[in-house]
C-alpha cells in the first residue's frame, strides 16, 4: 500500500501533467526538496510546452534534460521553418526542409510543386510577350488611324504618370534616363527632369553604381550578340540614394530593347520600393540565426559558420582552435537570485566575450549557459592566452540584483586545436567538451587543454 505522502506526490505530479490549471504545491510537500525541485521544472516545462504549442517561438526554458532538449530542437526548427516560409513567400522557392518527418516531404513537395508553378508562369509570360510583340508588328502593319494611335499613347503616358512604381527607360551606351515617370519624386524625392540630367551613378550608392554598371555593359554585348532577346526579363535588388540622403532598397524588373527609331539599344524597367519587404525578411533571417537572449549566433547558426571556416582552414592550412565555456554553478545562480538574474548573467559573459573577440572570431550560444568560441588562424598557445582573459574578465565581471546583491561569476573553459587535416567539425567539438569537463571536474573556473 503507497504512503499517504507517496500518494500525495503522485497525485500532485499527475494534475500537473492533466489539469488545465496546475495546483498549488501543498505544504506538506513543500519542505520536500525533491519533490518541490521536480514540482517547478514540471510547471516551467508545461510553460515552454504551451509557449510553442501557442506559436510563441521566442520563450526560453532554463531546465535541461532530454525532452526539455527536444523541446528546444522543436522550437528551433520551428524558428528555422518559419524564415524558410517567409523565403518562400518571397519566391524562394529552392528551399527544403529534412528535419521533420512526414511533414518534411510534405512541404518538400509544395515547394517542388510551387517552383514548378512559377516556371509554367514564366514561361507564359514569356509566350504573352512573344505574342504581344506579334500583336504590336500586326498592329504597325495594318498602319492604325493616327487619331487612335495617339489616344493609345496618352492611355499609356497617364497609367504610367499614376501608378505608384517608376517606370524609365535607359540609354546603354550613355546611361543616361531617356523617360522616367513622375512617380520618382514620391519614391527618391526627385522630379524626372532632376534624374534625366545625371547618369545612372547619381541614382546609386558607390558600390551598387560599379557593379551594375558592368552589368549593364555585359549584358548589352550579350545583347548585341543575340544571346538576349526583349522577351527576356530580369530582376535584380538594387540600393537607391534619395534626396535627403537616406538609402531605400528597391526592386527593378528590366528588358534590353532596341529602339526602332534610333537603332539604340535601351533598357526598359519598372522600380518599386522594397524596403519594409526586405526589412522583414532580414528581420526573420536574424531572428532564424540568433539566440533571442544573448543576440549571438545560436546553435545551428554558429555550427554553420565554424564548419565553413573550418573548411576553409584546411584548404589554407591555418591553424584554428575551438573553446567551450560554460558558467560554473549556473543552476545556483538561478536558484538564489532567480532566473531573470540567470538571463543577466548569460547576457553578460556574452557581451563579455563578444567585446574581447576578434572581428574574424566566431561566438555561439550552443544552450543554456554553455558557450563555443572559434579562434581562427590562432594556434594553441594564442588561444590558451585568450581562454585565460576571457577568464579573468568573467571573473571581474559587476553583477548586481535589484537587491543589490553582488552575483560573481566564473567560467570553466575547455580547448583543442584542429588537427592537421581535418575536417569534422563534430569531432572537435567532443573534444572541447572533454577538455571543458576536465575544467570543470578539476575545481572549476580554470582553463584546460585536450590531451591525447
Amino acid at each position: 500500500m503507497p504512503s499517504p505522502d507517496l500518494d500525495s506526490t503522485c497525485a500532485l505530479l499527475g494534475d500537473i501533467l492533466r489539469a488545465k490549471i496546475p495546483p498549488d504545491l501543498p505544504a506538506e510537500l513543500a519542505g520536500e526538496h525533491k519533490v518541490s525541485r521536480l514540482y517547478h521544472e514540471l510547471l516551467e516545462l508545461r510553460h515552454f510546452i504551451a509557449a510553442i504549442a501557442g506559436g510563441d517561438l521566442s520563450t526560453n526554458a532554463g531546465i535541461k534534460g532530454y525532452t526539455a532538449g527536444a523541446l528546444k530542437t522543436l522550437q528551433a526548427n520551428l524558428k528555422h521553418m518559419t524564415w524558410q516560409t517567409q523565403m518562400i513567400a518571397d519566391g524562394d522557392f529552392s528551399q527544403r526542409l529534412d528535419f521533420l518527418g512526414d511533414f518534411s516531404k510534405a512541404f518538400n513537395a509544395m515547394t517542388s510543386q510551387l517552383e514548378e508553378s512559377q516556371r509554367t508562369i514564366r514561361e507564359s509570360r514569356e509566350d504573352l510577350a512573344r505574342i504581344n510583340a506579334g500583336l504590336e508588328l500586326e498592329i504597325e502593319e495594318r498602319k492604325r488611324a493616327q487619331a487612335a494611335l495617339a489616344e493609345r499613347e496618352a492611355h499609356y503616358r497617364k497609367l504610367t504618370e499614376t501608378m505608384k512604381d517608376v517606370v524609365w527607360t535607359l540609354d546603354t551606351q550613355t546611361l543616361l534616363f531617356t523617360y522616367v515617370s513622375p512617380s520618382v519624386e514620391r519614391l527618391r524625392g526627385f522630379t524626372p527632369e532632376e534624374i534625366m540630367a545625371h547618369p545612372l551613378d547619381a541614382a546609386l550608392t558607390p558600390r551598387e553604381a560599379i557593379a551594375l554598371k558592368q552589368t549593364i555593359r555585359d549584358n548589352r554585348q550579350e545583347f548585341l550578340a543575340g544571346k538576349i532577346d526583349e522577351t527576356m526579363y530580369f530582376t535584380s535588388e538594387v540600393e537607391q540614394i534619395h534626396k535627403n540622403g537616406s538609402p531605400i532598397w528597391t526592386e527593378a524588373i528590366v528588358r534590353y530593347v532596341r529602339n526602332e527609331k534610333t537603332g539604340a539599344v535601351e533598357l526598359h524597367g519598372v522600380t518599386r520600393d522594397i524596403s519594409d519587404r526586405r526589412a522583414l525578411r532580414l528581420e526573420l533571417e536574424r531572428q532564424a540565426t540568433t539566440d533571442s537572449l544573448t543576440g549571438i549566433a545560436n546553435r545551428r547558426h554558429f555550427i554553420s559558420l565554424a564548419q565553413k571556416e573550418i573548411d576553409r582552414c584546411t584548404r589554407h592550412g591555418c591553424a584554428i582552435c575551438l573553446l567551450m565555456l560554460d558558467i560554473d554553478h549556473f543552476k545556483k545562480v538561478n536558484d538564489s537570485f532567480g532566473h531573470a538574474t540567470g538571463d543577466l548573467a548569460i547576457q553578460a559573459v556574452a557581451q563579455t566575450c563578444g567585446t574581447e573577440l576578434r572581428n574574424s572570431d566566431l561566438l555561439g550560444r550552443m544552450g543554456g549557459e554553455e558557450f563555443a568560441i572559434l579562434l581562427v588562424e590562432t594556434d594553441q598557445q594564442r588561444a590558451y592566452g585568450v581562454a585565460e582573459r576571457l577568464r579573468s574578465l568573467v571573473q571581474d565581471i559587476q553583477l548586481f540584483t535589484q537587491n543589490k546583491d553582488r552575483v560573481r561569476l566564473t567560467v570553466s573553459i575547455g580547448l583543442t586545436e584542429k588537427r592537421h587535416g581535418e575536417q569534422d567539425l563534430s569531432e572537435i567539438l567532443a573534444r572541447a567538451d572533454a577538455a571543458l569537463y576536465k575544467a570543470k571536474n578539476s575545481g572549476r573556473n580554470r582553463v584546460e587543454y585536450w590531451e591525447d
